[in-house]
């Protein structure tokens, strides 16, 4: 199927992505009413409702690029691919608000943290969960689900429970990939998995987890096996670029070559990790016949909405700006 036509409009697209000059800017205004001024002159404007509401401007910017992309994307499913995240985490969401409330709290739902960026709709997924009726949820969830029960009663760890939806999105993820039989978009869920292990590995070195239990924090279907990079924790963490160097996301960890506060280093290595999954994609921008190019522009205009947060956060708080600075993404 030709993406001659998608891609040809997703360049055109491309030329109203912020650049990193604006972000610039936007974190260094003298406060939300001046930033939220220059948020006016963007397509970001049609959703100001307010200076309480950039949140949801952001979220509704996003929404509508999905939507626009599923209008001349051949394959809806490569937009699915993207979306589907958010899904597990509106199942997330509903779960541990159930357990509140079975645990006594009866104000622990919190529908407002629902995100409409799923590819179900939140109130069909609410109803399905609060009434335990999952038998038409895709991506697993129908049998996932049952067993996140199973876990929380006989555990009542939430976080092993997240675990568990995590280790089955991203064997939706590779499903929903090669169902779409595209090398590149199978290759970029497989550097998705690898970047996500690689953060576990980072946050369970700061926290000097122990190594013989760490197997279960990672997830199958990368190109790095998960025992490889739970034997990473038995390593000093200055030494995981170079046992990892045979890979193509051993470059991402030479910032822990100069680091020796973790905490640091998850920060810089997360934004890194966001970096470098774009990257994997870049090869797609010669192409004008490449479904990867659908990923791309998704993945940056979600790393705008990303710095659109940080930067509005950093204002309307006060917050240090230089830290703010460092926790954006590259831009165009």
């Amino acid at each position: 199927m030709s993406y001659v036509y998608a891609v040809a409009r997703l360049r055109g697209m491309e030329n109203h992505i912020l650049d990193s000059a604006f972000f610039s800017r936007l974190i260094d205004s003298a406060g939300i009413d001046e930033a939220l001024k220059a948020l006016g002159e963007t397509s970001y404007s049609q959703w100001l409702t307010g200076t309480a509401k950039f949140d949801k401007a952001i979220d509704a910017e996003m929404l509508a690029t999905c939507e626009e992309l599923e209008k001349f994307v051949p394959d809806k499913e490569l937009i699915d691919l993207f979306r589907l995240p958010y899904d597990f985490h509106n199942v997330k969401v509903l779960l541990k608000g159930l357990f509140k409330v079975r645990g006594g709290e009866l104000d622990g739902r919190r529908y407002d943290l629902l995100s409409k960026m799923g590819t179900i709709d939140t109130e069909e997924l609410t109803n399905a969960i609060e009434t335990e009726e999952y038998g038409f949820l895709p991506y697993g969830l129908t049998d996932i689900i049952p067993q996140c029960w199973q876990l929380w009663d006989s555990t009542k760890n939430a976080q092993a429970v997240e675990l568990l939806l995590d280790h089955q999105m991203y064997k939706a993820m590779l499903n929903v990939a090669e169902k779409l039989k595209m090398p590149e978009v199978i290759q970029w869920v497989r550097f998705k998995i690898d970047a996500e292990n690689l953060r576990s590995a980072v946050r369970l070195a700061r926290m000097k987890y122990d190594s013989s239990k760490a197997l279960t924090f990672f997830h199958d279907g990368g190109t790095i096996r998960a025992d490889d990079m739970a034997r990473l924790l038995n390593e000093p963490a200055e030494t995981w670029s170079r046992i990892l160097s045979y890979t193509d996301i051993g470059s991402v960890l030479s910032s822990l070559n100069e680091q020796s506060d973790m905490r640091a280093a998850l920060t810089d290595v997360s934004k890194a990790l966001d970096e470098y999954l774009m990257k994997v994609l870049e090869s797609a921008k010669y192409s004008m016949d490449a479904p990867a190019n659908v990923l791309l522009y998704l993945l940056t205009k979600e790393a705008e909405a990303r710095n659109m947060r940080v930067a509005l956060v950093c204002v309307a708080g006060g917050l240090d700006r230089e830290f703010g600075r460092r926790l954006l993404s590259n831009g165009r």
